[in-house]
């Protein structure tokens, strides 16, 4: 994802100095040369330094002489490279993923807002654009009685049993199908469980498909809408056949995480998670599905607004789907913080400060289109 953002920034900020920073040297150079051959007409320096997430101090240095730090990592780390972006002045947007600590870097607020940062954290693609969008669609609605999301990273050629392949990390896959999910329901927030209120749904091309409740894409806008959507939820789009394997991985207990009392230092969930790399990791170039359904009224009419996107793997770059509908969205938002298209200071969510109209426009230019009806 890290690949993809600095590819984004390279492109349409071509006098914007690069540095992408990681313990991984082979890597992190190899990047630095695949972007300066793509980009080899831009004025902007694009460097590299080798750098262990945990060295505050050699973060600190970084940050001193950046306008904007961008962070792919697991979430685990973000609310501590917020609390350094803030103490440097500089501008800051992650990933997220997680609610608990998006939870905790909001309460920065007033820090942000004295050091004149603005942080955005939750960037990406559900959560992200879909959410975005997803505010984007009810905007002059005088009555909003149902906000639908789905979105799905699929393989454009599945294989059985799953039907899947992984795009992103296994533990991020199985926190989203284990934990609890978040919803309106009756104007209200309400905790639902994970993988079921299985739908069935189409897209062009690829007929019927299925989408069951999962956790953490809906994010912070169940918080911002209460009382104002009568019906909001979140779903994963899948393979037909997917949500029922899984959800039987789940009833039997494979996702605990107590320890075996076997001697050994591991979990149930540990072992599952193995297996699921292995038997999940593959070549397949990938697909990612969007629909954002918005029903209510507008100037005294009933209206039904839906979004759709198809996204496939760019042979000309070789960045999947994934990426760039993961990366591509946190590069503009970052970019529009810095160039002033988003004055506000502070931490808040995309959803709540990303005009969509724009992020729109900016994501057709990188040819992700929506279909709008």
């Amino acid at each position: 994802m890290g690949k993809a953002i600095a590819y984004d920034i390279a492109k349409f900020s071509p006098e914007a100095d690069i540095t992408l920073a990681d313990m991984n040297v082979p890597a992190g150079e190899g990047i630095v040369e695949w972007l300066r051959t793509c980009h080899s007409s831009r004025s902007g320096n694009i460097g590299f330094e080798k750098l262990d997430a945990t060295d505050d101090q050699h973060i600190l240095r970084l940050m001193e002489n950046a306008d904007m730090a961008i962070v792919a990592l697991p979430y685990s780390f973000n609310i501590r490279l917020l609390e350094l972006a803030i103490k440097t002045g500089t501008h800051f947007c992650d990933l997220g993923g997680n609610d608990s600590i998006v939870g905790e870097q909001l309460k920065m607020e007033e820090k942000a807002r004295e050091a004149d940062v603005l942080a955005i954290p939750d960037c990406g693609l559900a959560p992200g654009m879909a959410n975005v969008i997803a505010m984007h669609s009810i905007k002059g609605m005088e009555d909003i009685s149902k906000l639908h999301i789905r979105v799905g990273g699929l393989p454009q050629n599945p294989k059985p049993p799953l039907n899947y392949q992984l795009f992103f990390s296994v533990k991020g896959l199985i926190n989203e199908y284990k934990e609890d999910c978040m919803v309106l329901e009756g104007g209200w927030i309400k905790l639902l469980d994970p993988m079921i209120d299985t739908e069935e749904l189409h897209f062009d091309g690829l007929g019927k498909m299925e989408a069951f409740n999962t956790s953490g894409g809906a994010a912070w806008l169940p918080y911002l809408l209460e009382g104002k959507v009568d019906e909001l939820n979140y779903k994963t789009i899948r393979y037909p056949g997917h949500a029922v394997i899984i959800k039987a991985m789940l009833d039997l207990g494979l996702t605990s995480e107590e320890k075996l009392d076997c001697g050994c230092d591991m979990t149930l969930r540990d072992i599952l998670e193995t297996q699921l790399v292995k038997a999940l990791t593959g070549t397949d170039k990938d697909i990612v599905l969007v629909r954002v359904i918005a029903e209510g009224v507008m100037n005294g009419q009933s209206v039904k607004i839906t979004y759709d996107l198809d996204d496939r793997f760019d042979d000309d770059t070789g960045l999947t789907a994934m990426m760039r509908t993961t990366s591509f969205p946190t590069a503009i938002i970052a970019q529009m913080v810095v160039d002033g298209i988003i004055p506000k200071r502070g931490v808040m969510t995309p959803e709540s400060c990303v005009p969509g109209d724009l992020l729109l426009e900016a994501m057709k230019k990188r040819n992700i289109v929506f279909k709008t009806t």
